[in-house]
């Protein structure tokens, strides 16, 4: 494991394509000299301890990967990456000191397929221009870990040219989980802000952003309403809005959210009934958390609408006014008339017919002697069985008298 500073002579390198410094101890600044490496594509110094700024890369035009999450690294999001970068693919700040607001000009990565900027100190809004970046708003962007196959169109090929094939890893949240992405990582395009000081409202052209797999904003302090077109954004697999000041309804357009495989809108100030679908009412209760005045399946608070009547319905009430209308005087006459009908059937006919009569008494003694005989029999097997030498099972050894 490397650690302690690097030098600032990275000039002398000049054909490094892949720069891969993650997870080590490396502190200090990250070096001035990286800004020269004119055929570099991908840069990986996540996982260490650098400080200070990051410093111009303008002259990485190649670039399609920067990776300088969880350092230290501190200043403003730098306003050069929109302008000079074009080729970005993979942008991952996450988990430093940067502050300031986002930068308009990182809508002009048209490639650009992972931004994750969270936990930071950003603050400000979210740009409305998002919906610019092609490879998130347009879902026949060619896309196949990061090789652009030609087709007819003009535009694509040009992607082939500038693009070319290109290969990496990096690890990012989606889901709710931390997972290394390589082989698939050319199909993930995801935009994490979570965990930072952004305000303001979600901006309705967000939704335009039909590519998008996950989008988590998260911790921050945006207000207003979920935009009432997040329907169409039909590929999301993971939304996270947990952890904001949002309000109102739940678009009913939740329902072509088909994908959706996670979900968290937990602590926000959401209202309303949570609209029906395939999804909505599969996930936890915990999604839906803190969120006092939201009602439905699957909280168990339930809405107005679904309150049950404490009275009875008329067709609850039909069997068991039936079952009342049963007992009634008449009722017990007949079980009277029917008893003595009965009893006297059977009795009568012993009182009156005498021939009956000593036949049915007849009968009875004749079986109480037979029980008798019967018992008196096996009491005595029993007893000459019990009296009699019997084998036991065991084995029973003799030995000879000497």
């Amino acid at each position: 494991m490397l650690a302690g500073q690097l030098s600032d002579c990275w000039g002398k390198f000049q054909s490094l394509v892949v720069l891969n410094l993650a997870e080590n101890r490396i502190s200090g600044k990250v070096p001035n000299s990286f800004g020269t490496l004119q055929q570099i594509e991908s840069i990986h110094l996540n996982n260490n301890n650098f400080s200070g700024e990051i410093p111009s890369l303008i002259l990485c035009q190649n670039l399609k990967l920067i990776d300088v999450g969880d350092n230290n690294l501190q200043g403003t999001l730098p306003m050069w990456i929109g302008h000079h970068l074009q080729k970005l693919i993979i942008l991952r700040l996450r988990a430093n000191k940067l502050q300031g607001n986002i930068p308009t000009s990182m809508c002009n990565l048209s490639f650009l397929q992972v931004l994750d900027l969270s936990i930071n100190n950003i603050t400000g809004e979210i740009p409305q221009c998002f919906s610019n970046i092609l490879a998130l708003s347009n879902l026949m962007f060619p896309r196949k870990s990061f090789h652009y196959v030609t087709s007819s169109v003009s535009y694509t090929e040009s992607i082939v040219h500038e693009i070319g094939f290109f290969s990496d890893k990096a690890k990012f949240a989606l889901k709710g989980s931390n997972r290394e992405y390589g082989k698939n990582l050319g199909l993930i395009t995801t935009i994490d802000l979570s965990c930072n000081q952004l305000t303001g409202e979600i901006p309705q052209s967000i939704t335009k952003l039909v590519a998008l797999v996950g989008l988590n904003l998260s911790g921050n302090n945006l207000t207003g309403m979920i935009p009432n077109n997040i329907g169409h954004m039909k590929m999301l697999e993971s939304l996270d809005l947990s952890r904001n000041h949002l309000s109102g309804r739940m678009p009913t357009s939740f329902s072509n959210l088909t994908f959706l495989g996670y979900m968290n809108l937990s602590f926000n100030n959401l209202e309303g009934k949570i609209p029906l679908s395939t999804q909505l009412q599969t996930f936890d209760s915990s999604s839906y958390v803190g969120n006092n005045r939201l009602c439905g399946q699957p909280l168990i608070n339930l809405c107005p609408g679904d309150v049950t009547s404490p009275t009875r319905s008329p067709e609850k009430q039909l069997p068991d006014e039936d079952e009342d209308k049963l007992i009634t005087f008449g009722f017990y006459v007949t079980l009277g008339l029917g008893f003595f009908v009965g009893f006297w059937g059977v009795c009568g006919t012993l009182v009156i017919k005498t021939s009956w009569r000593h036949a049915y008494f007849k009968f009875f003694k004749n079986m109480n002697d037979w029980i008798h005989v019967t018992l008196a029999v096996f009491m005595k097997r029993l007893k000459k069985n019990i009296s009699s030498p019997r084998l036991t099972g065991k084995c029973i050894i003799n030995i000879p008298s000497i």
